[in-house]
């Protein structure tokens, strides 16, 4: 009966036995059993049966993320031996320094474009505005009749559609600001230097804020903006009816033709010599002077009592306004008022007294202008008090603080006639000037466009690839490439060779087309130039800058910079027949590398075979432990 219980308790090695049945001969008298001994036990616990159902669909899921992992984590380890191995091999390797010498010349190469790209952008001494400036004086109206009135300042409404006022001065309003100077005595600063009015208002005023509590608390005060106001009155002076002057201006006439063309169209021909111009046969001569006057019949208008010839206005208190037509002067076509005396060459430009400044919350602070604009005549001047007094914004000086209005100031009124244009430049040449000038937005535009890419050329071409092939040159060994080590210099200097040369592409097509662009403008503004067709110094002085702006700038740079281009892509075809010829790796010769890439390989095939041996000697170490150790 003890033997029979001995013999029924299952041995102590048993699980260790079964854990080796797989690998012994009767793997499959082993399947069957069990598969018979989970088939009985299923049948008497069925729930275990759905239990294990469900751990069988499961297993193959779990069964792939574990291969998955341990194939990213041989791929790794492999990546770190070839890593290693790949950093063994290029310090055996001498310094490409024919290569280093080509990453050298490109950082200066792609200096030098920068450089080139930013002073043909920069020192354009000609803007858009001025060219336009020049077209919107040669497209404007001129004025065939002009009217006044005092209590409505709405010309269109006061005499019709054709009518707008003579003059209009935009005054820009103010910013909203917090006033911290308690009361101070401005005027004591009035004779001082500038820069220490200038520092009080930074101290004193908080700009474009309104006052917190606390500095409510302290006495500060919240100034309100003032919205943008348009000026369009005048006076005579002295404390005179305010008044306004409407324009009506026609289309139609024709400076850029002589008298030969005024005479076949049957048109009008007005002004004498030089100044000839036509209008329509319908239309009299436009209005060539302008001016005010103390005496009742100046130039004798009262007593012609002809409107094609001029007119004259009693503005009350002895003050006449008078207007001219058909004298051997240009049609007045531009009127303007500015602080001063002078209007600036830029007419857009406000100008200002010498040694004031402007107040300090106006959102467009005005300047004292550098150079001036001769072409506009002084008409009218008043003091600055009369001035806004004409225009009712004289409350100004209590809704600001420190808003000075000062007599000692003066405003001025300026005509302006067409800029002057020699006959023999007139017809074809004055249209193209027209043309070209409507079109000159398309230089800055492609300058601009040609600064963008030569920024991203420096950038990705003159820092991040030059950085990276001069580090490759100098055997850097780059982990993403250690799995390819016969490949890795060519790798990156291919990406490198490729993005220069689309950038490359990319900037020879603007330069190309900048060059188709501002050649044909170039040539135009040459012949005006060489004509000597525009007498005005203004005009003068812009011709002749954009001419420069032009030639020496936009077009020798853009010359520099495809010389550049072209000597660059020769040298990259030396270095990439240099790279063909002498293999893969920094000008070691072919049999040298193939040598060292086959003791790579066979390395790493000789330690991939070495670990599986391991790996089999434990296995076999494993299960001769176990069958030795006693049952």
């Amino acid at each position: 009966m003890a033997e029979e219980e001995k013999n029924l308790e299952p041995p102590q090695n048993a699980p260790d036995q079964e854990l080796l049945k797989p690998d012994l001969d009767n793997n499959q008298q082993y399947d069957q059993d069990g598969q018979q001994q989970t088939q009985k036990f299923s049948e008497i616990n069925p729930m275990s049966s759905v239990l294990n159902q469900g751990y069988q669909e499961e297993d193959p899921r779990m069964m792939r993320r574990d291969i998955i992992k341990k194939k990213k984590k041989r791929q790794k380890e492999q990546r770190l031996i070839s890593a290693r191995r790949l950093k063994r091999l290029l310090r055996k390797k001498p310094v490409d320094k024919l290569r280093l010498a080509y990453q050298a010349y490109f950082f200066i190469v792609s200096v030098a474009v920068l450089a080139l790209s930013i002073l043909s952008y920069r020192d354009q001494t000609v803007y858009e505005g001025d060219y336009q400036q020049f077209l919107d004086n040669m497209g404007s109206y001129v004025i065939d009749d002009i009217q006044f009135t005092y209590t409505n300042k709405n010309c269109k409404s006061q005499f019709g559609s054709e009518y707008s006022s003579l003059y209009e001065y935009y005054w820009p309003g103010t910013l909203i600001g917090c006033d911290c100077s308690k009361g101070f005595n401005f005027t004591l600063l009035q004779d001082k230097n500038i820069n220490n009015i200038e520092g009080f208002f930074k101290q004193s005023f908080m700009l474009d804020r309104i006052c917190s509590q606390e500095m409510l608390a302290r006495g500060c005060k919240t100034v309100d903006e003032q919205q943008p106001k348009v000026f369009n009155s005048w006076n005579d002076g002295s404390y005179g009816r305010p008044f306004v002057l409407c324009a009506r201006r026609q289309t139609g006439i024709s400076l850029q033709t002589n008298q030969s063309y005024c005479e076949s169209e049957q048109k009008n021909i007005c002004g004498i010599g030089d100044n000839k111009f036509c209008v329509p046969s319908d239309m009299s001569c436009p209005v060539s002077e302008i001016g005010f006057s103390t005496n009742s019949n100046h130039y004798n208008l009262s007593k012609l009592n002809n409107t094609n010839i001029g007119n004259i206005f009693d503005l009350g208190k002895g003050f006449y306004f008078y207007y001219i037509k058909n004298t051997s002067t240009l049609p007045l076509i531009e009127f303007r008022v500015t602080e001063g005396t002078k209007i600036c060459r830029r007419n857009l430009e406000q100008n200002i007294s010498p040694n004031r400044i402007d107040y300090p919350l106006m959102t467009d602070r005005r300047e004292q202008c550098e150079n001036t604009d001769p072409l506009f005549k002084l008409v009218h001047s008043i003091d600055e008090e009369q001035f806004y007094l004409s225009n009712n914004v004289i409350y100004l000086s209590e809704k600001l603080p420190y808003f000075n209005i000062n007599t000692t100031y003066n405003w001025s009124m300026h005509s302006k006639t067409y800029i002057p244009w020699a006959p023999n430049c007139r017809g074809q040449l004055f249209d193209d000037v027209i043309h070209e000038g409507s079109t000159l937005f398309f230089v800055y535009v492609s300058l601009r466009v040609q600064l963008g890419v030569t920024i991203t050329y420096f950038i990705v071409i003159g820092l991040i690839f030059n950085i990276v092939g001069t580090m490759t040159a100098c055997n850097f060994a780059w982990s993403c490439m250690a799995t390819r080590p016969e490949s890795q210099y060519n790798y990156i200097f291919l990406i490198e060779i490729g993005f220069k040369i689309t950038l490359q592409i990319a900037e020879i097509i603007v330069i190309c087309v900048s060059f188709a662009i501002i050649d044909t403008k170039r040539l135009v503004i040459k012949d005006v130039n060489d004509n000597k067709c525009i007498s005005d110094p203004v005009s003068e002085f812009f011709f002749t800058n954009l001419e420069t702006d032009l030639t020496n700038f936009a077009w020798s740079y853009n010359l520099a910079n495809l010389v550049i281009f072209a000597v660059t892509l020769v040298l990259d075809l030396i270095i990439i027949k240099h790279s063909l010829n002498q293999g893969h790796h920094h000008g070691a010769k072919k049999h040298h590398e193939q040598k060292e890439h086959q003791e790579l390989d066979m390395g790493s095939h000789a330690e991939s075979c070495n670990q599986q041996e391991v790996k089999s000697d434990l296995k076999l170490q494993v299960k001769s432990d176990i069958l030795q150790s006693p049952q």
